[in-house]
């Protein structure tokens, strides 16, 4: 690496640095928040875009940033829509699947989510329960994330409870 390329890569990664924050805050929260499929393709998306500013020395600090700036615009633009729309919304995120419920597996859609019994258990017991006893449902979220709920001493819960 020649000292004008180390001098460029210092210049582009500050100058990209800066407009990336300032982006970031201004298309808000969403585009950094808990990811679903389509928020991690987006973020390894921008991470390529920016890896490329940075080593490519072919390509303009301007061109690198228009890009990422592109995909963060288009993400805003398909959040958007996906708030607006249910068509757009079950094209870009899953629905969540209840997988265990009343004392039982739904084996079929662990088969389909590729979750097996072990992990259930796993995050049964990582939210401080003992025993399956203590739980009503499991549910695997949109982001792939599993939610443990903890049966209700006040009334019996129905499927119909854990999807408001």
């Amino acid at each position: 690496m020649t000292l004008e390329n180390f001098i460029r890569m210092i210049i582009v990664a500050f100058g990209s640095y800066a407009v990336i924050v300032l982006v970031l805050r201004i298309s808000g929260k969403r585009t950094l928040s808990k990811m679903n499929a389509f928020d991690f393709i987006v973020t390894v998306a921008l991470g390529s875009v920016l890896a490329n500013i940075l080593v490519n020395h072919e390509t303009l600090l301007w061109e690198g940033l228009f890009a990422f700036c592109l995909l963060v615009l288009l993400q805003y633009i398909s959040t958007w829509l996906s708030v607006r729309s249910s068509a757009v919304r079950s094209l870009l995120k899953s629905e969540p699947s209840l997988i265990y419920y009343d004392d039982h597996y739904d084996n079929k859609k662990m088969k389909k989510e590729r979750i097996t019994e072990r992990e259930v258990i796993q995050a049964i017991r990582k939210d401080g329960y003992i025993s399956l006893d203590e739980i009503a449902a499991v549910i695997l979220e949109s982001d792939g994330t599993l939610t443990v709920m903890e049966k209700s001493k006040q009334k019996h819960l129905e499927q119909d409870d854990f999807f408001l």
